[in-house]
């Protein structure tokens, strides 16, 4: 059964990374659908009016976590749920020595809600460390007296990552002569971040009927930073409230990890016996409650 799960989740995963190349191939098949869409932001978004398949939604939602994973999606995306099957397996019958196959199923469950939020942040987190330098770098080429597509290509030139590549992209169909609303409703597709769409909606703004550019830009740069550092100074402020909670979570498992050595009866009774297990379920449970409860004191942290 666990060889079958871990063949279907294969199998998916290699569909993903057959349509991810076949999204690559019908690029430019996409850039033209993309042109005879209206352009204008209107008050009622007209295409949201009909429903789109369950599928578009799900690929729609799944692919800036997917992004991040890079080249061999598929390939990372299938070890990922095979360690997390066949570890779960290995504890449900080994360690637990239970007789169900709920752990080795619901496993795969949890490591995909933790792996994408997980990507998730890493991608807002990884915005939020490098979109001030592109622009400071962009204000750089703005001060120096170039145009906007000149300081968008410059940006891109310079930097080299996510941040960067979505500026080459942008000043690379600017310069072919694209409409700009296209390519900035395409860039906010990819970086749907409120600081990038004002942004956006800044550069749009100066290039219709002008304006000082540069000010907006450096008010909004001192708004990041300084986002930055309160971020900083919260993570610094809550270290040791959030380290002390780890080791209260270490504690329990490193006292049973040393009790198997001492005592080897008193841990199967936990792990073996059904009025042990009961412990074993209130140990864990109330780890997981307890890191959820630092969790959101963490986050409520203004």
């Amino acid at each position: 059964m666990i060889l079958s799960l871990s063949l279907i989740l294969f199998g998916i995963a290699a569909y993903l990374h057959v349509q991810n190349k076949a999204d690559l191939k019908g690029h430019f098949l996409l850039k033209n659908a993309e042109q005879e869409e209206t352009e204008s932001f209107e008050a009622i978004n007209i295409g949201s009016l009909h429903k789109a398949p369950i599928y578009q939604k799900l690929k729609a939602s799944f692919a800036p976590a997917l992004g991040m994973l890079g080249r061999g999606a598929g390939l990372k995306l299938a070890v990922y749920f095979s360690v997390i099957t066949l570890s779960a397996f290995y504890i449900s019958t080994k360690i637990l020595l239970l007789n169900n196959y709920w752990l080795p199923l619901l496993a795969p469950c949890f490591g995909f809600l933790f792996g994408w939020q997980w990507l998730l942040n890493k991608r807002r987190k990884e915005f939020e460390q490098t979109f001030p330098d592109a622009l400071n770098i962009m204000m750089s080429a703005i001060t120096a007296g170039e145009s906007i597509t000149q300081s968008i290509c410059y940006v891109g030139k310079t930097l080299d990552n996510r941040i960067g590549h979505e500026f080459h992209n942008m000043g690379e169909h600017l310069k072919l002569g694209e409409p700009p609303e296209q390519v900035f409703k395409r860039a906010c597709k990819n970086i749907p971040y409120p600081t990038f769409l004002f942004f956006i909606v800044t550069i749009r703004a100066n290039m219709a009927r002008g304006g000082q550019l540069k000010n907006v830009m450096a008010r909004l740069i001192r708004v990041l930073v300084d986002s930055r550092t309160l971020e900083k100074k919260k993570m610094a402020m809550t270290s040791e409230a959030r380290l002390s909670a780890k080791i209260v979570a270490i504690i329990p498992f490193a006292f049973m990890f040393l009790l198997n050595y001492i005592n080897p009866d008193n841990v199967n009774f936990i792990l073996t016996d059904p009025s042990g297990r009961y412990i074993l379920y209130y140990v864990l449970g109330s780890e997981f409650l307890g890191l959820f409860i630092v969790w959101l004191l963490v986050k409520g942290v203004r």
